[in-house]
């Protein structure tokens, strides 16, 4: 594999803590995506740090949004983990496992569905780690499958750019700050003696470093489809991909033994029936605490002020048990 990078001169002066660094993948971390059929295109960005990406349109109900969920699990524990035995995590999905690496470089190894293996020879490597703002990658891989006694040869290449960085509205009016734009194109071609199946998928990805996956894309997929007689076949189709819900292992969701209002709040929440003396912890999506707080004995209610949450959603927690969501507005 050949990786090519570059800076362009006119920046370089303001990349200097402007990298998108590696994320952690940990097993036992859930996510929801949500997938529409077009978008619009972003031209507000001047380049750089201190952008505004608001996608907060992305929901609308005329689109029909299609939700997908997944998990992270280790590697040993899927059936052909030793198949993809240099990856570092194998993520589960609309019943496929699939196989990356995080650390010197965003990598997929492969993937397994219905007993397909499409093992990659030559991984394919969407940019490395860390990626400056302004810099440029560029990689080739390969691979050879069976399919009902066909073999499957698999070539491409990927180019990805680290445009800028700033902050990213989604769907919900949930926030994320620094967040990196890398416009990637990404070009695959199997053949067989059959004729060749190409995609190309070009499109605005959003990655920060506190998730290991895709926050957000704005992708063009483009496929033909050409036999050896006849003619190609072309498919145009653009999508919208946002991040719904990402839960970590620790504050996992149970049964809920305690009511909050109102929700979604603004600036406070009143919680009805904790246990007295028991500890209030509210979890960000990603597992960070934000707040904790002790229920005081002889309340019925406990009040708990909000107004320093930013806007979006949250675990609560009470004690060693329940749990739930809580959403803030502003």
């Amino acid at each position: 594999m050949k990786r090519v990078f570059g800076l362009f001169v006119l920046i370089v002066p303001f990349l200097a803590t402007a990298q998108l660094q590696s994320p952690v993948a940990e097993a036992g971390e859930t996510f929801v995506q949500k997938v529409v059929e077009g978008f619009a295109d972003i031209t507000n960005d001047t380049g750089g740090p201190g952008q505004s990406y608001d996608l907060t349109y992305l929901f609308n109900p005329d689109w029909g949004a299609v939700e997908s969920s997944g998990s992270f699990v280790s590697v040993a524990s899927t059936p052909n983990g030793k198949v993809f035995a240099g990856s570092d995590i194998a993520v589960q999905a609309d019943g496929m496992n699939t196989y990356y690496s995080y650390g010197d470089s965003y990598e997929y190894h492969g993937g397994v569905q219905n007993n397909l293996i499409v093992a990659y020879s030559d991984t394919e490597e969407y940019f490395p780690f860390p990626f400056d703002i302004g810099a440029t990658s560029e990689d080739t891989f390969a691979c050879d499958y069976g399919t009902a006694g066909i073999t499957v040869y698999r070539t491409g290449t990927v180019t990805a750019e680290c445009v800028s960085s700033g902050t990213l509205g989604l769907p919900g009016m949930v926030y994320y700050d620094d967040v990196y734009r890398v416009q990637m194109t990404e070009v695959l071609v199997d053949s067989t003696f059959l004729g060749t199946y190409e995609v190309v998928v070009t499109g605005d990805y959003f990655f920060s470093a506190d998730y290991p996956i895709t926050l957000a894309a704005l992708l063009n997929i483009s496929t033909v489809d050409t036999p050896i007689t006849g003619e190609p076949v072309v498919t145009e189709t653009a999508v919208g991909i946002w991040l719904d819900e990402y839960v970590v292992d620790t504050p996992e969701m149970e049964a809920s033994a305690f009511a909050m209002m109102p929700n979604p709040a603004r600036d406070h929440v009143t919680l009805v029936g904790l246990q007295p003396g028991s500890e209030v912890v509210v979890y960000g999506m990603d597992g960070r605490e934000w707040k904790r707080q002790l229920a005081r004995p002889g309340l019925r209610a406990e009040l708990m002020n909000v107004s320093d949450l930013p806007a979006g959603t949250y675990l609560v927690r009470c004690g060693e048990g329940a749990a739930q969501q809580l959403v803030i507005q502003r």
